[in-house]
Order: structure tokens, then sequence, then C-alpha cells
């Protein structure tokens, strides 16, 4: 309707219309004559070498339409094409989990249209049922049918992040997420925030706690020790710390997959598997920290020093 109210209001004169079923027999006449896949579907005729309007290809005495959108039906089944089913299991204990509705909403806006919806927590019979069918090993996950395909782009995109069934795309969360086989919660993680309360020109610790989660970390822990404690004193020893502020990791990092080579580039893994911060230079230029050797204020810019 949209498109027939435009091109009333294009130049171009309307003398007659008229709408007739895709079933009937003069609509399979005309399906079979101009090639015509996708319903439902406008067919200009009369003067159509005069007009120029987009999404409209001349085929033989007519101007078919070729902009039919997604969801469409299919003109010689009268299937519908690109009505997406979803199902989401959850695990409602996991508050640190990912919210793949948030997925889900993100594909409508990109166009996908989800005719059903439907949520499982992971104790009910149907989630145990999708889980051992499909050996699902995280949770949540994110099931939609292979009605997807009729947005290749986006079908692509899935396909490369989960995998692909006959009937689904599957997405399983990255961590932090729900293992199905011991039904723990994998990717916690614990922050150490070293400090040095008498070095008021040192930048602030926590500043490192929107860059872990830009990085996907759920923390389940934190603490902000001083080097003056006997934990932070202990640290500095065990870890050879050379300046601070600095961050300890620890924790179930192992299942953060991505996390490693960027960590790689600003620290070093320990052998008790702590990930230590010891790139001061990486927070930017003119970061203001403590050599521990020295005890000397380092990064102030030539104002400050003067």
């Amino acid at each position: 309707k949209e498109i027939i109210s435009t091109l009333k209001t294009a130049d171009l004169e309307i003398l007659d219309e008229k709408s007739i079923s895709g079933v009937s027999q003069e609509a399979k006449t005309l399906i079979k004559k101009y090639g015509i896949k996708k319903l439902p579907v406008i067919i200009l005729k009369g003067e159509i070498e005069k007009p120029s309007i987009q999404n409209f290809d001349n085929v033989d005495d007519a101007l078919i339409f070729t902009g039919v959108s997604v969801p469409y039906e299919d003109a010689v089944t009268h299937k519908t094409i690109g009505k997406v089913s979803s199902m989401i299991i959850n695990d409602k204990n996991c508050e640190v989990c990912s919210d793949l509705s948030l997925t889900l909403q993100g594909l409508k806006q990109s166009g996908v249209f989800i005719d059903k919806e439907e949520e499982f927590d992971f104790s009910s019979s149907k989630a145990k049922e999708l889980i051992n069918e499909f050996s699902i090993e995280k949770l949540p996950a994110l099931f939609l049918s292979n009605d997807i395909e009729a947005y290749p782009a986006i079908a692509q995109s899935l396909s490369q992040a989960g995998s692909k069934t006959d009937d689904y795309y599957i997405i399983e969360s990255q961590a932090p997420y729900v293992e199905t086989e011991t039904e723990k919660i994998r990717g916690l993680t614990n922050l150490i925030m070293l400090n040095d309360l008498s070095c008021s020109e040192c930048y602030d610790v926590e500043i490192h706690k929107p860059i872990l989660a830009r990085l996907g970390l759920a923390i389940d822990e934190e603490s902000i020790v001083d080097i003056g404690s006997d934990e932070g004193k202990q640290l500095i020893s065990k870890y050879d710390l050379e300046s601070v502020p600095t961050i300890v990791l620890s924790g179930d990092l192992e299942v953060y997959d991505n996390f490693r080579p960027v960590w790689a580039r600003v620290g070093t893994i320990e052998d008790d598997g702590a990930y230590v911060f010891r790139t001061i230079t990486a927070m930017g230029q003119g970061i203001v920290y403590k050599d521990l050797a020295t005890g000397e204020i380092k990064g102030l810019s030539a104002t400050q020093t003067e």
C-alpha cells in the first residue's frame, strides 16, 4: 500500500487498479508470464516506456516491482519466506551471563522479522531436550530457525559466530557462561587493584574496571589494596612489581579465548595463573605512576614538574 501511495504521488497517472489473489488462475498466469518469484508484487501496464521508477524492471509489456522485502510469499509454492522463529535457553541464576534477548532485539532492528519467540529455563524439560539433541555446552543459547537464510548477510555472520544444523542457527554464549555439563558459571574473575594512597598524583587505579568490562570480563570479587599493607607488600614481593598503580587478575580466566593475546601486550601471566598488569605506558601519554624501586613519581607533565 505504501508503494502504491508513492506511485500516485509521483509523476505517474494511474487510470485503473485492481488487486487479485496470488492463488487465482489470473495470478498464476501473470506469475508464469513475467517470471514473478515473490509476492506481493505490483505490475504496471500501459505507457511503461515513459516513466523511470525505482525498483521496477521492464519485462515484456509491463513494469514489475522488484523491491519486495522480507518476509514475502514465494509466488510458486506460496510458502512464507523470512518469518524467523527463535528460542532462548537461559539460566535464571546467572546474573552475569549475556542477555541474548538483546541479540534478538538487534536482529529485529536489522530488519529480521521474528515471528515467534520462546524462552526456556535450562531446568525445563524442553531446554534439556534441546541441550541433549544439539550438544549445547554453554548457556545462554539462542536458536534461530533456518528461515534466517532469507537474510543472507546476517545468516553468514551467524554461521561464523555459532553453528548451523538442518533446522537452526545456534549461538552459544561467550564467557561468562553456564557450563551445561557441570551447571557451573564459568568466567568469574577476581580483581585486586594495587594502589599507593600516599601518591595523590598517581592515576586512579579504578579506571581499569571499565576497560576490563569492555573486554568482556565478569568481575566476581574486587578489592583495593595499598602498597603499605601486609597484603600489598606480599603482592609486590610475589610478583616482583616495579610500579603502581597496577592490577592483578585471578580466577577462571582461561575461558576468555580472546583475552590472553590482548593481555600479552600489557602484562604477564604468572606461574600461579595470575594476570599482572605491567605496561603502565599502555594507559596513555602522561599517565602518572610511582616507580617502586626509586620511589620516584613518573609521567608528570612539564607544567606539573616545574
